[in-house]
């Protein structure tokens, strides 16, 4: 089939082997496996703002995959591989690890929401209800971790000991996943109206954008340059994903006290992350400025 495509394509292979291969320093497996979350993160975001542009219009009934899937295939090929080239086994081994914790975390709500809707042939969601269609519906992962042995190949070590900026995303998806898997186990379903899961949104973003600052603190030179590349992908992915579905729902809340304060400050959760990351490397700034004033 390759075979095949480059012939017909000669151009576009002839583009890509002049693509310079990306090179990810290899590290200890902490944070080679919190690169490899990172680099998720970066190319999950990417893919998922590319397709949902091109694909507005994509519904449920369209036979194609939706924009999320698309990203979640790519960004799992692309932690698998960074994990390779980073860490080795033991790191895809941690990699799956926190995955497969993350989907434990949720299984709770899921079974859940089948005991409530499992049964309704009118939900499309209704048909992740059993096994086959659970294990269906893992196909973006399924497909991305075998796309991973093509990409290892593309992908080289590089020079170096650390990889900052995925790190300091991976700090932030690591906690804000398991985080956030923890809440609805811990505080059961949310309901409308609801103060307290918001306000644990809100929370968990915080601690992730904690934990991002310090492993900024840690791996970084560049600090604000690598908080500044993380705040501009959350950004944009909240200009051009959410706001426009929070815009929605301010207009059909209106009148209504389905959306109250707090869940309007939850849909700003990034930017909470964002300001707290910044507020550790301010806070870290100023003590090394009046370190040398107090001595």
């Amino acid at each position: 089939m390759i075979d095949g495509l480059r012939r017909e394509f000669p151009e576009a292979f002839a583009v890509a082997r002049r693509v310079p291969n990306p090179r990810f320093a290899r590290a200890s497996p902490l944070w080679a496996v919190l690169a490899a979350f990172g680099a998720g993160f970066f190319v999950s975001a990417v893919v998922t703002i590319i397709f949902s542009l091109l694909f507005r219009s994509t519904t449920r009934d369209t036979p194609v995959p939706t924009p999320f899937e698309v990203a979640r295939l790519a960004g799992t090929a692309a932690s698998l591989a960074v994990a390779w080239i980073a860490g080795g086994r033991s790191a895809v081994a941690g990699y799956v690890g926190i995955v497969f914790l993350e989907r434990l975390l949720g299984l709770q709500s899921q079974l859940r929401f089948c005991a409530a809707y499992g049964s309704d042939p009118n939900l499309a969601a209704g048909g992740a209800c059993t096994i086959g269609g659970y294990v269906i519906a893992l196909w973006p992962q399924l497909l991305g971790a075998a796309l991973a042995f093509a990409l290892v190949r593309w992908l080289e070590a590089g020079p170096g000991d650390r990889n900052p900026t995925l790190e300091a995303a991976g700090a932030f998806v690591v906690v804000q996943g398991v985080g956030g898997s923890v809440l609805n186990p811990v505080l059961g379903p949310a309901t409308a109206g609801d103060t307290l899961w918001p306000l644990m949104i809100m929370l968990v973003a915080v601690v992730a954008g904690i934990a991002m600052g310090y492993t900024i603190l840690r791996r970084a030179t560049r600090q604000w340059r690598s908080l500044g590349i993380v705040a501009f992908v959350l950004a944009a992915e909240f200009a051009i994903l959410s706001l426009p579905t929070f815009v929605s729902q301010i207009l059909l809340a209106r009148g209504t006290n389905l959306m109250g304060p707090f869940d309007l400050l939850e849909y700003f959760s990034s930017f909470f992350a964002i300001a707290a990351a910044a507020l550790v490397l301010y806070i870290s700034a100023a003590r090394k400025v009046a370190s040398p004033e107090s001595a």
